[in-house]
């Protein structure tokens, strides 16, 4: 094994609060469960640890502020590396010495430094300092930067089922540095000795050159749409067509949710005026009961005092038993200071008045104790209707005014694709008008020599496209597995029929063994690589088929034998990282690292996020 490969230890996002890891080991790592668990952020979060410019915002993504990223070197070296969610430059720890500070690492790329994480990590691949070209009609080259080998070791979902070669990401301009890379991976040669080419031309020409660089970038855009122009605007008229349906739909369901959000506000004000009064009432009939404890305490005192009166009055007189005056020379009035007679005759009026009152009282109390029970038999009437169409709100009207929005707003997005699909014809055209009318005229002015000769050697792609027939053979893939690189499309042709042109699941599947090839064959060959890889949805025949190539091969036993092979092959001197929905075979679960996302909070692991 060559000295100078890499292999992933651990992944950790870190907040104030709470902390996810995850460890990887040597060989082949699978990380598989529920969708939305987060396997795919993941793969991307690796990348950008690798000097990916931004890593995707996810709302699980929140309570983390860092990313920690612990990686070893073959020859011994371990290392640690920090980063903002948010992005920029790198910090980095030597695991091994502890003592050592800190390093900041730029994230920008600069020739033959180690002061940024890309020229780092070149430096412990044996690559830095390396030039690779960029313009095989200029002979300019440029810096070799990790962020060209990342795409080549870690493959996003995304770019496993793409239509074009998987040395290529589909962006004309970068086309060639591209393929460099390929070569330097496979020859170990760079283009540091490319001399520059001199040309004589005119700014006409240049344009030119830019001009069908650009047109060459739209027409890929135009391919991958798939869609001729006539079509595109036939669809803009049955989408206009339809969109005008639906709104006329969505106007209709949303003024019948208006008017039912009203009747509720409206019934809950009602509601709300009935209760107030109830407890109004409430509030009252305790005053008037305790008014009544007082006119009944009143009317047993002044009766009291009505009976005393009376009998004082009646008592006959006698002569004074102390002094023996007679009862005519006796003063009682003077003794009680008042009439007795006119006190019995004033309690009596005072309790017929109190008897008035009190009866006024119990009217007032019977009246509102109707009215409570009025009120309440009200409310109930009013809490009926307000569920009534609280229910018919949430269970039928707002449902469908969401699902009428959701259409629409997906008709719109439809449409914009459209739209923009119409945009890459319209420029074509200008671009092509433009080139013809006022640069094309200008053609002749060149004089240069003749393009650098750039790509894979005949030899190296005959050897290589070797390798991948024998992935393809030890993994059961239908058909005789006969590749070969065609050099035109930068792509693989097997058993005669280009990989791009199958289905999705075939051409993940015939991705992940270039891309596993490309590391094997550095490995037998001496040859540098960052040597690890990552795969994300490399099965992906067996999870979502498109086509009957896909459906093929659900039938065979390819994915037993991938895993298998992956197990056999990949031990401890490389490291394989599979992300996948599906669990591997049974049979191979002794011989692999797995990590299960269970997408549930209670049962396991739940996500790669949530621990």
């Amino acid at each position: 094994m060559s000295n100078s490969y890499l292999q992933l230890r651990r992944i950790a996002f870190s907040g104030p609060q709470k902390m996810s890891e995850m460890t990887f080991s040597e060989g082949v790592n699978v990380v598989c469960g529920a969708s939305d668990t987060g396997k795919s952020f993941l793969a991307e979060s690796i990348d950008f640890m690798f000097g990916g410019a931004e890593l995707r915002d996810i709302p699980e993504r929140t309570p983390f502020g860092e990313i920690q990223f612990d990686l070893d070197v073959a020859s011994g070296e371990k290392w640690r590396f920090f980063r903002a969610t948010s992005g920029g430059n790198f910090s980095v720890q030597d695991l091994l010495d502890r003592d050592a500070q800190n390093v900041v690492l730029k994230q920008k790329h600069a020739h033959d430094r180690t002061d940024n994480i890309s020229g780092f990590l070149l430096e412990k691949i044996g690559l830095l300092g390396k030039r690779i070209l960029r313009s095989k009609k200029k002979g300019t080259t440029q810096s070799l930067s990790f962020r060209n080998m990342a795409r080549l070791a870690i493959i996003q979902e995304g770019e496993i089922q793409q239509i074009g070669s998987p040395f290529w990401g589909g962006q004309y301009t970068l086309k060639t540095a591209e393929l460099a890379t390929i070569k330097l991976l496979l020859t170990g040669v760079d283009d540091s000795n490319v001399v520059e080419t001199t040309r004589v031309g005119t700014d006409r020409t240049n344009q030119i050159e830019l001009i069908d660089e650009l047109l060459a970038d739209i027409r890929q855009e135009i391919d991958d749409v798939g869609e001729e122009e006539a079509d595109l605007r036939e669809q803009i008229n049955k989408l206009d067509e339809t969109i005008e349906q639906r709104r006329e739909t969505l106007d209709e369901v949303q003024a019948q949710l208006g008017s039912l959000v009203t009747e509720r506000r409206e019934l809950m004000e009602k509601q709300t005026v009935i209760r107030d009064r109830l407890d109004e009432v409430a509030d009252l009939l305790v005053r008037f009961d305790l008014l009544l404890n007082h006119y009944d305490i009143d009317i047993e005192r002044l009766a009291a005092i009505q009976e005393s009166g009376a009998m004082f009055a009646h008592v006959e007189s006698v002569p004074c038993p102390l002094c023996g005056a007679s009862p005519d020379a006796q003063q009682h009035d003077t003794a009680c200071d008042g009439d007795v007679l006119a006190i019995i005759q004033a309690a009596s009026a005072e309790i017929e008045k109190i008897f008035r009152l009190r009866g006024e009282l119990k009217e007032t109390v019977a009246g509102l104790k109707s009215e409570v029970v009025c009120r309440k038999q009200e409310l109930s009437k009013k809490n009926e209707k307000y569920e009534s169409v609280n229910a018919k709100i949430q269970n039928t009207v707002a449902p469908t005014v969401s699902e009428e929005r959701a259409s629409f707003s997906e008709l719109i997005e439809k449409k914009a694709e459209v739209q923009k699909a119409l945009e890459l014809y319209a420029r074509v055209k200008k671009l092509e008008e433009r080139r013809r009318t006022s640069l094309e005229q200008g053609e002749g002015e060149e004089g240069s020599s003749a393009p650098l000769v750039s790509g894979l050697p005949e030899s190296v792609a005959h050897d290589f496209s070797l390798k991948v027939s024998s992935l393809l053979k030890a993994w059961d893939f239908p058909g005789d597995c006969f590749v070969h690189f065609d050099k035109e499309s930068t792509d693989f042709v097997i058993d005669g029929k280009p990989r791009g042109s199958r289905g999705k699941g075939l051409r993940a599947i015939t991705h992940a063994a270039v891309t596993i090839a490309l590391l094997e064959y550095c490995q037998e060959n001496d040859l540098p690589h960052p040597g690890f890889v990552v795969l994300d949805s490399p099965l992906l025949a067996y999870f979502k088929p498109e086509g009957d190539d896909d459906r093929l091969l659900q039938g065979t036993n390819l994915k037993e034998q991938f895993y298998s092979y992956l197990a056999d092959h990949h031990v401890g001197d490389s490291q394989i990282i599979i992300v996948e929905n599906q669990h591997p075979p049974n049979s191979v679960l002794d011989r692999l690292r797995m990590t299960v996302f269970t997408g549930n909070p209670s049962e396991g692991r739940q996500g790669f996020l949530q621990v």
